[in-house]
């Protein structure tokens, strides 16, 4: 199947408008956004491009980036976003590993950086390939088919150095169109992107399933709390998505008690588990919030919520529409309880140039998660942890997020984090780092685990930060609490 997808959205929304620059001013129709596609497949194949080949890019988030994945999908080409807050020579390793045909630097990156970057290689300016004349007339591309690799984005690396999974505009178009299905999302919807564009979630919450159904995004080219606050009202938005960092700042600050957010629908978390004192924050306002799940290679948007979901506590919801999920124990038997399997059209192609981890990754046809979830009689999903985020206390399995989970209900406790320390009787026991609103003893805070958690998944330690670490992709940031947590 051959596709042109921004040609189709062109004839059906027209001057609807799709994308909104907040950083820069101005707006682009679904119209303008076809033809600066058009313009971008015309220079590249003037740069000697084809399809297969491999563009990384250098850029922020703005309406460009856009133009270029839809024209390098023209003409069969590849795009490779490169994570920004690297290092130069990080980044310039990881274009070295990807090895590109051309290497595009956008408006906001210094052209010494795009100079190391592309060091030997053709390069590019992002604004000159979008302003191409492509001449009169329509014009018709050699369109990789729908297998043909559309886009690469490097994992989180949370348990290990990331790896570029390769999307094709198959897994791209149907993740999108299963979460316009399950989220409901209508031309009426619009959000504000928080996400960076080398990030699933730039691309995935929700730019593209909102172009599908003619929806707005908004441009926002670095994340300042106060100013998305005001653009949820200035903009009227409908939808606001974030990992749990972002959205811990975001319900912190005194502009969210100002801010009216009678335009959202709904606001969802997205890269973990959002506390409770987030959840509380948004619904207080009267607005549904949604604790969601997914991954880069699968999705990321494997299930949906509803209002129903609200007298369910802790669910990250329903599958979606062409997702098949299974739940396996550890000798792979189906189970209510254990790791999440993946599968269906919305799976990844494999990690690039790297078959060893793809076929470390699949079992069969599904994508293993590495995330042990349980489900309930009625199809609701629930995260207990990470099959690599654990430790073992006296032969028995202790997920972090499950403690982390009961910790954050209690309402003196911002956020937390946990793992596991060596312990000389019970092999390990939990060290947890907390973020408190109000001091709260150790020993009241054993007492109130202890009803809620079997004694050995009680912390022995507990340790106060004024903030937990992230990773760059908003995950907790475990490897680094483990090295501070020493011997």
């Amino acid at each position: 199947m051959r596709l042109d997808l921004t040609r189709r959205l062109a004839q059906r929304y027209g001057s609807r408008i799709a994308l909104t620059d907040a950083s820069r001013g101005g707006a682009v129709s679904f119209a303008d956004l076809d033809r600066k596609a058009v313009a971008v497949a015309v220079r590249l194949e003037e740069l000697g491009l084809r399809g297969g080949d491999r563009i990384s890019v250098l850029s922020g988030p703005d309406e460009e980036m856009v133009a270029l994945l839809f024209g390098a999908v023209k003409i069969g080409a590849m795009l490779v976003p490169h994570n920004l807050r690297l290092a130069p020579a990080e980044i310039a390793a990881d274009v070295e590993r990807v090895r590109p045909a051309l290497v595009v630097r956008g408006r906001s990156v210094p052209p010494e950086l795009g100079a190391v970057a592309g060091s030997g290689r053709r390069t590019a300016v992002l604004d000159e390939l979008t302003r191409t004349d492509p001449g009169p007339g329509p014009r018709s591309f050699d369109l990789g088919d729908w297998e043909s690799p559309a886009l690469v984005l490097f994992t989180g690396g949370s348990t290990g150095r990331p790896k570029g999974a390769v999307l094709s505009l198959r897994a791209l178009f149907m993740n999108a169109l299963a979460t316009a299905e399950g989220w409901r999302l209508t031309a009426d919807d619009s959000t504000i992107t928080v996400f960076p564009m080398f990030h699933t979630g730039g691309w995935n919450v929700l730019l593209l399933p909102l172009l599908l159904v003619g929806g707005r995004t908004v441009f926002l080219d670095r994340f300042d709390p106060a100013e998305v606050l005001r653009l949820l009202d200035a903009e009227r938005l409908t939808i606001l998505g974030g990992v749990p960092s972002m959205l811990i700042d975001l319900v912190g600050r005194p502009e969210f008690a100002r801010a009216s957010l009678t335009s959202l629908r709904f606001a969802k978390s997205g890269g973990g588990h959002s506390p409770p004192s987030v959840v509380n924050a948004f619904r207080e306002r009267g607005i549904p919030f949604y604790q969601g799940y997914g991954l880069t290679e699968a999705g990321p948007n494997l299930l949906y919520s509803t209002t129903d979901d609200l007298a369910r506590p802790g669910t990250i919801g329903r599958a979606n529409l062409l997702v098949d999920l299974r739940l396996v124990d550890e000798e792979g038997k189906e189970s209510d309880v254990g790791e999440l399997l993946v599968g269906g059209p919305v799976l990844f192609s494999g990690y690039l140039d790297d078959p060893g981890a793809t076929a470390d990754a699949m079992a069969g046809p599904y994508v293993r998660t590495g995330d042990v979830l349980r489900r309930d009689a009625d199809g609701f999903y629930y995260f207990v942890g990470r099959t690599k985020l654990m430790f073992k206390s006296g032969g028995e399995n202790v997920y972090f997020s499950e403690v982390e989970q009961a910790i954050e209900l209690h309402a003196s406790v911002v956020e937390s984090a946990v793992i596991g320390v060596p312990d000389p009787k019970w092999g390990e026991v939990g060290r947890a780092f907390l973020v408190e609103r109000t001091p709260i003893p150790d020993d009241d805070l054993r007492r109130y685990l202890r009803e809620r958690l079997a004694a050995y998944k009680v912390p022995k330690t507990f340790v106060r930060l004024t903030e937990i670490p992230h990773t760059r992709a908003g995950k907790k940031d475990y490897p680094r609490l483990r090295r501070e947590a020493g011997p």
